[in-house]
């Protein structure tokens, strides 16, 4: 009797010994994190080891954050924000997330979504960032919403300065006159993707704004993207229209293309003889080319038309304050007609015996 009931307990240890082998096997493993030095050594086995991961556990916030900063680290954006999009609907109040789509939405141009991620963000946190950015996407249609989001980005001393300058532009009713405000604050204060945004809206009006277009063109290349074609569709809409001329100079100057730069300045300061910029651009034009007794007449031509601005001479001074200046100059009082203006007339000013033949710095 003991016996059997010796045997009968041996065989129902090996019946749970059987059963708990044949669970272990039926378990899937703990998954293995993502080593970060394989993701970055070996990007595309580790995107193979997430998939396998999420294939077998399903996908987790964290798995899918990881596999879109693998992808942004090749190269695919676009990939990059499926994954990050997937994260944030499995983590819907991660902040740090919400803020990193909203970025990724702004670097694509996808706008609309833009302006729902950071409307997150704003709810989220309270973020400046996201406010500075909200103002500026909505300056070009809801004056009154850009001007709230922009105050409150105004916290923030890194934007007191824009949004004080960006105000009264917001202000302005008209929708062209507001872009192009806008676009050329934006510019000055150097958010170059931002003010190519406002100037691509003030272009995509009708009749189109030649100008818009070419500062389309401009804020493109400033961003290091190509921005000839919308300076050759400028010109073609206005080629006799002085400052898409000057805006054309400047993109060639931007694409170190200096002597089509200089024509395109030339016909500028031809098509509108008074406007001291342009003058002036032509003196740092032949400054930087090495033609001192050039650019010294331009700067000073900026000077005379500007009614002695301030602004034109600091440039003329800094330009003689230069060690290498020791040129033949004409006389201080520069006469400017649209004849000595024109492409194919020399920009040296004629020079009597008269005249002294040296300026000391």
């Amino acid at each position: 009797m003991t016996s059997l009931m010796s045997h009968q307990t041996l065989i129902m240890r090996v019946f749970l010994l059987i059963a708990a082998v044949c669970l272990a096997a039926a378990t899937p493993p703990s998954p293995t994190p993502v080593s970060l030095e394989v993701a970055v050594q070996r990007p595309m086995q580790s995107l193979y080891q997430i998939e396998e991961q999420a294939s077998a556990n399903g996908w987790t916030a964290e798995l899918a954050k990881t596999a879109g900063d693998i992808w942004e680290g090749v190269g695919d954006f676009s990939r990059a924000v499926a994954y990050w999009e997937l994260a944030a609907k499995l983590q819907p109040d991660g902040v740090v997330l919400t803020r990193r789509l909203a970025q990724a939405y702004l670097e694509l141009e996808r706008w609309s979504q833009s302006v729902i991620a950071l409307s997150r963000v704003v709810e989220q946190s309270d973020d400046n960032w996201a406010h500075f950015q909200l103002g500026i996407l909505q300056s070009v249609y809801d004056s009154h919403a850009a001007a709230e989001h922009l105050n409150l980005a105004a916290r923030d001393p890194l934007y007191q300065g824009v949004v004080t300058a960006l105000l009264p532009a917001v202000e302005e009713r008209s929708d062209l006159v507001r872009a192009m405000r806008i676009g050329t604050t934006l510019a000055t204060y150097t958010y170059w993707p931002a003010a190519e945004y406002v100037f691509q809206y003030g272009a995509s009006m009708t009749p189109v704004f030649p100008e818009a277009l070419a500062y389309v063109g401009i804020a493109r290349d400033q961003q290091g993207k190509d921005g000839s074609v919308q300076i050759a569709q400028a010109v073609a809409l206005a080629p006799k229209t002085a400052q898409v001329r000057y805006l054309e100079g400047i993109h060639f100057q931007l694409t170190q293309n200096s002597d089509a730069s200089l024509q395109s300045l030339l016909l500028a300061a031809t098509l509108d003889p008074l406007n001291p910029a342009y003058a002036a651009e032509l003196g740092t034009t032949y400054d930087r080319m090495g033609i001192a007794v050039s650019a010294e007449y331009w700067y000073k031509a900026a000077v005379t038309v500007s009614n002695n601005d301030p602004r034109f001479e600091d440039l003329l001074n800094a330009f003689y304050q230069q060690p290498s200046v020791n040129i033949i100059t004409a006389t201080p009082v520069v006469t400017l007609t649209p004849a000595a203006l024109t492409p194919s007339a020399s920009p040296t000013p004629t020079l009597t015996p008269e005249a002294p033949t040296t300026v000391s710095p």
